[in-house]
């Protein structure tokens, strides 16, 4: 990736297809980087954190060829999801005293509208462990 990009700061535009393809951590390390810079409380925001664990789960899963059940509109979804997550100049920056409403109200409304399938994933997670 170029210096230029900052995928932390500018979301999922500053990672390319090519990117993605070549290295499908870049995906995971981001968000995790975001996740270890500005923690989420799960304190505060019990649901979030929770919806976020599964993502990165999830997420792992369908990089790494394990998990393909998920449809391709649930992954696009999530990915915008992810996306606003890793904006920090969103709605409300994330840095800013409950910066991280807004992102959770984007979860929300993806884990609302596919719960059916991310049920199906976190069932099938659990057959694994």
């Amino acid at each position: 990736m170029s210096a230029q990009k900052a995928p932390i700061r500018n979301g999922l535009r500053d990672i390319t297809l090519g990117e993605l393809l070549e290295q499908p951590a870049i995906l995971l390390d981001t968000l995790q980087e975001k996740l270890e810079g500005l923690p989420v409380s799960a304190r505060k925001y019990g649901e979030f954190s929770l919806q976020l664990d599964d993502t990165v789960r999830l997420l792992r899963a369908i990089t790494s060829r394990s998990y393909t059940d998920l449809s391709l509109l649930a992954l696009v979804d999530l990915l915008h999801a992810v996306n606003y997550f890793l904006v920090l100049e969103d709605d409300t920056p994330d840095s800013q005293l409950d910066g991280y409403q807004d992102d959770a109200q984007a979860f929300a409304e993806v884990f609302t509208a596919h719960k059916e399938e991310l049920d199906k994933f976190r069932a099938w997670h659990r057959r694994q462990l």
